[in-house]
């Protein structure tokens, strides 16, 4: 159960002040886009001049440290929204600990959704985005209530039943945001760095405002 609908607006806006107030919650997010970002480099060159042979287990790795990093990002942002809601000062290793203890849940849970979503979107575009939004609180669900990565899923999937469009909503918004953001990476020198910078700032704030519809609508309150 969960109570139906929520403002739109108002849990963007929340969302997006938790981040300005708490600057520091941007710090996981910093990592995993530097993480990302290295990997890629390290990944496409050998990729453009021909994947050699000894090189596509280290490929497997790289990708596969990738994801875990990701998950584990993933992870932290329920428990650090969760903080400031309660009022205390978001615990960034205390996040990151509990993160890791749920890594293999994560891990499945992250691979299982971009499955059942890329599917939905490949063959039938609308069942997609009905995916989309039925599993984007999958990771609070996760963390919050100490579920698997199946029991999470359905969790999100029960919350967001009777709040399909306005999670759209707020996907569309927050990949309208990610857009701009990466439109900047088109001017010349300091374009890619504005585009950094708006990408990491955008997906932090996606990440925020999961959590933050979860906690503040599910009921029972997330724990």
């Amino acid at each position: 159960m969960s109570v139906k609908g929520f403002d739109v607006g108002e849990a963007l806006t929340s969302s997006f002040n938790i981040l300005i107030k708490n600057p520091k919650i941007l710090i996981p997010q910093l990592f995993s886009s530097l993480i990302f970002t290295i990997i890629s480099g390290l990944s496409i060159t050998p990729l453009l001049s021909g994947l050699e042979d000894w090189f596509l287990p280290i490929l497997l790795t790289l990708l596969l440290t990738g994801l875990i990093v990701y998950t584990i990002v993933s992870g932290m942002y329920p428990l650090l929204v969760k903080d400031v809601i309660d009022g205390i000062s978001p615990d960034l290793a205390a996040a990151a600990n509990q993160a890791f203890k749920k890594v293999v849940s994560l891990v499945a849970a992250s691979i299982l959704v971009s499955i059942i979503v890329t599917i939905g979107l490949v063959l039938f575009i609308v069942p997609g985005l009905i995916f989309l939004t039925w599993f984007f609180y999958t990771i609070p669900a996760l963390m919050l209530e100490n579920k698997g990565a199946l029991e999470a899923m359905s969790r999100s999937r029960s919350f967001a039943r009777d709040k399909k469009l306005k999670t759209l909503a707020v996907i569309i918004l927050l990949g309208l945001a990610a857009l701009i953001g990466s439109l900047f990476s088109l001017l010349p020198f300091i374009g890619p760095i504005i585009s950094f910078i708006i990408g990491l700032v955008v997906a932090a704030w996606a990440s925020i405002t999961q959590s933050y519809i979860y906690i503040k609508y599910a009921t029972p309150p997330a724990l």
